[in-house]
């Protein structure tokens, strides 16, 4: 058994030495080899992600106080026209009122004019009858003066 034995630590030397090195060594030099500048290769591509990652941070942010500015703007607009919809509103209804009183003053007046032409006439008329009546007499005084 002492061949079996020999025979395992044998093997187990030959697969702790790599070319003559032992396997930590062998990992040490990959590392340092092949792992690291990689690494140290992504760790910089990551630190250029984070700049510009900070950058469009701020500028989101200078864009987002830009967006609230508007929207407080538009918010004051849309105040205004709520309230100039309320004015026009009540114009329209202040419309319709005085609309409705001209209509009113306007079959007044109708009314008054053709009141005052039908009083023009009856004037026109009276005068008319002032005149014969004093024809009349006139006539009536001839015939007596005649008889």
């Amino acid at each position: 058994m002492k061949d079996g034995r020999m025979t395992l630590k044998k093997k187990k030397e030959v697969k702790t030495e790599v070319g003559g090195k032992d396997i930590s060594s062998a990992l040490k030099e990959f590392y340092r080899e092949s792992l690291e500048p990689k690494l140290n290769q992504i760790d910089r591509r990551l630190v250029r992600i984070d700049v510009r990652l900070n950058e469009h941070d701020t500028r989101f942010d200078r864009i987002e106080k830009k967006l609230e500015e508007h929207d407080d703007k538009f918010r004051d607009i849309m105040t205004h026209f709520d309230q100039m919809y309320q004015r026009f509103e009540r114009l329209e209804t202040e419309y319709y009122a005085i609309s409705a009183a001209l209509g009113r003053l306007e079959k007044r007046v109708d009314h008054f004019v053709e009141k005052t032409e039908f009083e023009k006439e009856v004037f026109d008329l009276k005068g008319r009858v002032q005149i014969l009546q004093s024809r009349i007499e006139e006539i009536e005084n001839r015939l007596k003066g005649v008889s």
